[in-house]
């Protein structure tokens, strides 16, 4: 059950103050100096290898005075808290992305000088983006990025607000690096400014409460003000107010906003830079960013992400089912449960379960799914009785109900992403790939499968001592 948290300010600070509070193994301070080269990367790897996901506040990182927030994403478990579920399912809790999802609500304005993130305010040549406690991650990154920056942008056309997570390199101390994919929102917004000879404003949004990052990454369409879905999340209206350079509006509860232009035809060498795969992304020429103002908070706390493990996995692909599974039921309405698997980088692969009626379901439920999501390469339909949870149940029905040659279809030459590692051309940064759909669904003709009448209703405590349930036997 859901419940509306007013005991903590619905921020970042708010949260890692009930974290603190009430889940304080969730918590992990670290008052050494850390280098932001390798540095933090490297303990948050140790961390993750030895099976360990706290929030890692550094509050000595090295040339910075910002302590920097790490690991935010990494944990189901906080996911689930940041939309007040003390108790839930990975299920259960995108069942309730979803119902909050279907009831936007609208933000509202306040003045700047009631916004605390216009407590600071740098513009001209004060402005050193370096300041903050920007990491490099990987061996290979080509410098330090920004990688949890909430990138507000507006449609030309529409005035509606798009919300994305993109990659800042930081080229100068007043000018960043960007990678629009062709995948994402932000890149249709740009190119119709681009093609009016026209500069995109977008601030960077860095530090807020982890609901407002589940609302404004939700899967919807470029007419879905994500603004709006992150209310319902926080189940609050977000306080906006206006940047001080740029035509934009920005939560005025954010730790640090970075006011940005990106002007028509200017390009730069961008990354590499580790990826969400476990690859580097190309070198690609870029648009950049002409940094015109950073706002902030007094003593403000920096966030980042460490991309390619659990801190940027999980988060885009708890939350992308909730999409598929709409998208999938105007296909097949008895779709019965949608999976992103870690197996596939949370980004590859979709599991469907569905309680199949008529023959060809399958393959447009598949279809369906690589409609709603670009990023899928493959999809996998089996029947509502596999636990699409669970990737050993999942094979088996692959094994056991898959007839290659009229099960298996191929769509080549499909949009993906371009950072795919099995895209045509991934040096070159091609977004093009071949998806695969698998029907994994039993057959009109399949045999009989064993069972034994009335297992499941056996009370084996009346036959075994002290037996308990699932797990170890207790004699």
């Amino acid at each position: 059950m859901a419940r509306l948290e007013n005991a903590y300010t619905p921020d970042l600070r708010g949260y890692l103050e009930m974290l603190e509070r009430e889940h304080p193994e969730h918590i992990l301070r670290i008052t050494a100096e850390v280098d932001p080269k390798f540095g933090v990367s490297g303990i948050i790897h140790r961390l993750e290898q030895d099976g360990h996901s706290p929030v890692v506040i550094f509050d000595n990182v090295k040339g910075s005075k910002v302590p920097l927030v790490a690991n935010m994403h990494a944990n189901f478990e906080r996911l689930r808290l940041a939309l007040g579920m003390e108790k839930g399912t990975i299920a259960e809790f995108v069942a309730e992305c979803s119902k909050r999802q279907e009831s936007p609500v609208d933000p509202v304005m306040v003045a700047s000088k009631d916004a605390p993130v216009h407590e600071v305010v740098i513009t001209g040549d004060a402005i050193d983006v370096e300041a903050l406690p920007i990491c490099t991650y990987h061996e290979k990154d080509a410098g330090k990025f920004i990688t949890a920056g909430l990138a507000v942008m507006r449609d030309p056309d529409t005035g509606i607000n798009n919300v994305g997570i993109y990659r800042h390199q930081v080229h100068e101390k007043n000018l960043l690096g960007v990678q629009l994919s062709e995948t994402a929102d932000g890149n249709v917004i740009w190119k119709k400014n681009e093609r009016r000879g026209l500069p995109t404003p977008i601030a960077i949004v860095i530090g807020h409460h982890p609901a407002f990052f589940i609302g404004s990454l939700a899967f919807s369409t470029l007419d879905d003000d994500e603004i709006k879905i992150a209310g319902a999340m926080l189940q609050r209206p977000i306080p906006m107010v206006p940047c001080k350079t740029i035509p934009l509006d920005v939560p005025a509860d954010a730790e640090i906003v970075i006011e940005c232009e990106i002007p028509p035809e200017i390009r730069r060498l961008e990354a590499p830079f580790g990826e969400y795969p476990g690859t580097y992304g190309p070198e690609r020429m870029n648009p950049v960013l002409e940094i015109k103002a950073i706002t902030h908070r007094r003593n403000p706390l920096y966030q980042n992400a460490f991309v390619a493990h659990s801190d940027n996995l999980l988060l885009s692909g708890v939350i992308r089912s909730s999409f598929i599974e709409r998208t999938v039921r105007i296909a097949c309405p008895t779709v019965r449960a949608v999976a992103i698997p870690r197996a596939g980088r949370y980004r590859f692969m979709c599991y469907i379960a569905i309680e199949c009626m008529i023959e060809g379901e399958a393959k447009a439920a598949a279809m369906a799914a690589f409609v709603a999501d670009p990023f899928l390469k493959y999809a996998i339909v089996v029947d509502h009785d596999v636990d699409v949870t669970n990737d050993a149940a999942v094979l088996e029905a692959i094994a056991c109900r898959v007839r290659a040659d009229r099960d298996i279809f191929m769509v080549p030459y499909a949009k993906g992403s371009p950072l795919d590692p099995a895209s045509y051309d991934p040096a070159g940064g091609s977004h093009l790939v071949t998806k695969m759909g698998i029907d994994a669904t039993r057959k009109s003709n399949y045999p009989d499968e064993v069972a034994v009448p009335g297992a499941l209703s056996l009370d084996l405590a009346a036959f075994i001592p002290g037996y308990g349930g699932p797990g170890r036997l207790r004699g």
